[in-house]
């Protein structure tokens, strides 16, 4: 009976292996290992056992830097190198979309009404000259349209 054990034992004789990050000591799940006969992923723990049979494995990972490992060399932990350290810093900056309307665009730009309607003005299709005649003309020569219809409404409420 303890002849069919020990028989059992060996040949199911296997090395258990945990695999950490480097830099912070905490086991890496998920990691991929690869070997002779062998393609297994660490557990949540990060271990994985391996048969004596296999001699050397690679393990790899996407957040980490693979590695390829003698089995005679490693007691029962391997470390990975994070590729993370590599990296730069990036930042990301937003802009509210811009709206095309006059007003926003005499806001963003601080631009008189003068400038507005010069600007606005497209010399290929011919030019309308009659709204910048009027800051030619002193402002109290020029006719008063709010004040007129003004008057039109008093007139038109006493008449009724």
């Amino acid at each position: 009976m303890l002849a069919a054990l020990l028989c059992c034992m060996a040949s199911s004789a296997q090395k258990r292996l945990i695999v950490i990050d480097w830099d912070t000591r905490i086991p890496v799940d998920g990691a991929n290992v690869v070997g002779k006969g062998l393609t297994v992923q660490t557990d949540s723990m990060g271990v994985i056992a391996v048969p004596d049979s296999c001699r050397s494995l690679l393990f790899s990972h996407v957040n980490y830097e693979s590695r390829l490992v003698n089995i005679e060399e490693v007691r029962d932990t391997v470390y990975l190198l994070s590729k993370l350290l590599t990296l730069k810093e990036v930042v990301v900056v937003g802009q509210a979309p811009f709206k095309d309307d006059d007003r926003e665009l005499n806001k963003r730009l601080r631009l008189p009404q003068k400038e507005l309607e010069l600007a606005a003005a497209n010399p290929a299709g011919g030019v309308n000259i009659l709204p910048l005649i009027k800051y030619l003309i002193p402002k109290k020569w020029r006719k008063n349209s709010k004040k007129e219809r003004r008057e039109q409404l008093k007139r038109a409420i006493e008449e009724y």
